[in-house]
């Protein structure tokens, strides 16, 4: 026969333990930095400039551009712990559409971290990864090459509360455009690198904590990218003058779609554990009220 005291006893066992179970076993699986179907997609408005293909010297404007900008999972290749992020970078006239710049990268990528799994690139990551944290991360994906991002402050965009990060010096972190078979780049010579000039890159990203996505970016070389000759540290000639940032529509769609994906998480992650804790905790604190009635009634 189940008394009320042992029907206490086994409820609060049972909460205790699916609290436990969902919180260490399953939490972990289904809170993946990249789980199926994950994909980040952001368009820029932005201007750009290249020199002149007779003179070699670069216009005093710039042309407004277009930046798309997409990461999304290569097909078939997710593993044990690990998939390839595929990451297409490109810029476009605003006015004809065509493509003036185009950079594409991919990289094997840990699922539960978002950080790189190649032995070189350890501690950096291709995402920010969930729960970010106010410290500096090392950030590899498109043109990035292990970019040390600084925490700064905390930021409300549209609403939602970031950390930004943001980068600002040498453009040694940076993999300039070479070209591709479609889109012909900058050729440079042995001994020869591009780089932002004059220590003026500038790379801003403001991260929601809990996710780890990334809602806004800032990024310029407004100085000019140059081809340098390493040994010297000469600059030998121009190659282009850029800025985008995320704007309009596509901010207000990123700002929406993260704030509900972080409900989300913390349902999953916080609300729903600490709720089923709280309630076996309670069933044993019942298990306290009768042996206080049975003391006041006897005295």
């Amino acid at each position: 026969m189940f008394t009320r005291k042992k029907i206490l006893i086994v409820a609060g066992l049972t909460m205790l333990s699916l609290s436990a179970v969902w919180r260490f076993a399953l939490v972990p699986r289904w809170t993946e930095r990249i789980p199926v179907n994950w994909e980040w997609r952001s368009n820029f408005v932005g201007v750009n400039a290249y020199p002149d293909p007779v003179t070699g010297l670069m216009p005093e404007g710039d042309i407004t551009g277009i930046y798309t900008h997409a990461i999304t999972i290569k097909p078939n290749s997710r593993q044990s712990g690990s998939l390839e992020l595929e990451d297409k970078f490109l810029t476009s006239d605003v006015l004809t559409g065509k493509v003036s710049w185009e950079y594409n990268y991919r990289a094997q990528v840990a699922t539960r971290t978002g950080e790189h799994t190649k032995k070189e690139y350890q501690g950096e990551y291709f995402v920010f990864p969930r729960n970010v944290e106010q410290q500096t991360y090392k950030l590899r994906f498109s043109y990035l090459k292990g970019l040390p991002l600084t925490f700064q402050r905390e930021e409300e965009v549209k609403g939602l509360a970031t950390y930004l990060f943001t980068y600002r010096g040498r453009g040694e972190y940076t993999e300039a455009y070479v070209g591709t078979a479609e889109y012909p780049g900058t050729k440079v010579q042995p001994g020869q690198e591009i780089k932002c000039g004059n220590d003026q890159l500038v790379f801003k990203v403001w991260v929601e904590p809990v996710t780890g996505e990334m809602i806004k970016i800032e990024e310029n070389c407004n100085s000019n990218d140059y081809i340098y000759d390493i040994a010297s540290g000469k600059q030998l000639a121009p190659v282009d003058r850029w800025a985008g940032k995320t704007a309009g529509d596509d901010l207000i769609n990123r700002v929406e779609k993260v704030t509900k994906e972080r409900a989300k998480l913390l349902r999953m992650t916080r609300y729903f554990p600490a709720s089923l804790l709280a309630a076996g905790l309670m069933c044993f604190g019942l298990l306290m009220l009768p042996d206080r009635l049975s003391k006041n009634e006897t005295e």
